[in-house]
């Protein structure tokens, strides 16, 4: 039969309190590490997990604000349009009104100049009318001066 002497009782007393201590000393603290391990890797992910959310709420707000200046820029850039248009159409309407102006005055200095040449031209018809009157009663006068000498010479 078997025989359990007292080398093989202690050897497995022996190992049982080994078993214990490293149990105590050597494992639980392994343990203890590794849970500290996992502990900080969960938080760690938990931290970045927030990160990431704090991350894209910025991205979004930024967005938000990037449509709002978009927003205002194309407001303005449509306002500036729309005083470009308005001074345009004042510049083309300021250059037709003094075209306008600009043709009257030539127009009246027109009239001006041709009723001058008129009044010119009449006045030299009426000049060489009186010429032709002086020369004509000029020849009736010397007609009227020979009859009269012939009368009297007769």
């Amino acid at each position: 039969m078997l025989r359990i002497d007292s080398n093989i009782l202690w050897t497995i007393i022996n190992l049982l309190i080994l078993y214990a201590l490293m149990k105590h000393f050597l494992f639980q603290p392994v343990h203890d590490i590794l849970e500290k391990r996992k502990q900080k890797i969960e938080s760690d992910f938990a931290l970045a997990n927030q990160q990431k959310q704090e991350a894209l709420e910025s991205k979004n707000k930024a967005n938000q604000q990037l449509e709002n200046m978009q927003t205002i820029c194309d407001g303005m850039l449509a306002d500036a349009k729309e005083q470009a248009s308005l001074e345009y159409e004042q510049i083309i309407a300021d250059a037709n009104k003094k075209s306008d102006e600009m043709i009257e005055q030539a127009r009246i200095k027109t009239i001006e100049v041709a009723n001058e040449e008129k009044a010119r031209a009449k006045s030299e018809i009426a000049d060489l009318i009186n010429k032709a009157a002086d020369k004509i009663t000029n020849t009736k006068s010397d007609e009227k001066l020979y009859d009269d000498f012939l009368k009297e010479m007769k």
